[in-house]
């Protein structure tokens, strides 16, 4: 499996782990799809699990800077009037 691109975060605890339920076709579709890349179920789970975190992460950063006001370019007045004397 590959590692998270997001360094940043701190690393598990060796005793974390999640569990859920799986209908039996939902489980029979996640092994069949690991064993063609020859991965774990656990493997190709928490890569999918990482890669939609990682990706929502980015998006949610990335509306929260377009939503926040840019700061000004304070020369701008002073550019408008040398423009404006010339």
């Amino acid at each position: 499996m590959s590692e998270s691109v997001r360094q940043d975060l701190p690393a598990s605890q060796a005793d974390d782990h999640i569990a859920f339920r799986t209908s039996a076709e939902q489980i029979l579709v996640i092994r069949k799809a690991a064993e063609l890349i020859g991965w774990t179920v656990t493997d190709y789970v928490l890569s999918a699990a990482l890669d939609r975190a990682e990706r929502d992460l980015y998006e949610h950063a990335a509306a929260l800077e377009a939503a926040a006001p840019a700061d000004p370019d304070p020369t701008d007045p002073y550019v408008a009037l040398l423009l404006a004397l010339t």
